[in-house]
């Protein structure tokens, strides 16, 4: 029960944390939350390098957003706009090394439970998140294992080659996809759970 609540209050703190970023405009107190989110990696014992390559594969949305503001806005904005999503892209890398999908759902079971009032069942929602966000890296695997074969088998891998052979990426990828999401659903039917 004391770890829920600790998962409780920590996704809150991060809810506000990240939620203040956008509300400030001096760059002082920006640079001040920039030491905050490093400290924060270093106490949590996270790898710099890994957050770093982190933001890094996030740098095109940024850059897309910077941009689109640069054009609709100004340069000034827009600058801001960018510091202030790099450091919640920063801290929702933090964010989401110290606590577990599993946890992660809990927290969302929790925070939903007032919605029984309605009918919802909050474990419900819980469990949907849990199996979508641990999902993600399975996905991902996935389709860096279909690239691989298809690169080991002396396919050229640009752009025209895949959208001509679509069915050799989409097919083996929908029939894995499928394959796990029937050994989550028997995983769950046998730990007793029922939707």
């Amino acid at each position: 029960m004391k770890e829920h609540l600790k998962n409780i209050v920590k996704f809150i703190l991060f809810l506000i944390y990240t939620i203040s970023i956008f509300f400030i405009k001096n760059y002082i107190l920006l640079t001040l939350i920039l030491f905050i989110n490093i400290s924060l990696i270093l106490i949590s014992k996270i790898n710099i390098n890994k957050a770093i390559k982190s933001l890094i594969k996030l740098m095109p949305f940024i850059l897309f957003t910077v941009v689109i503001n640069i054009i609709f806005v100004d340069l000034k904005f827009a600058i801001l706009i960018g510091v202030r999503l790099i450091l919640v892209c920063n801290i929702s890398y933090v964010f989401s090394k110290t606590i577990s999908y599993t946890e992660f759902g809990e927290v969302i079971e929790k925070l939903l439970f007032p919605l029984k009032i309605f009918k919802v069942n909050p474990k419900e929602i819980g469990i949907i998140i849990t199996i979508a966000l641990s999902f993600m890296p399975i996905l991902k695997d996935e389709l860096l294992q279909i690239n691989n074969s298809l690169k080991a088998k002396g396919m050229n891998m640009t752009n025209i080659n895949l959208i001509k052979n679509a069915n050799l990426i989409f097919k083996p990828f929908f029939v894995s996809v499928l394959q796990r999401i029937n050994e989550v659903e028997m995983s769950l039917r046998a730990k007793g759970y029922e939707g």
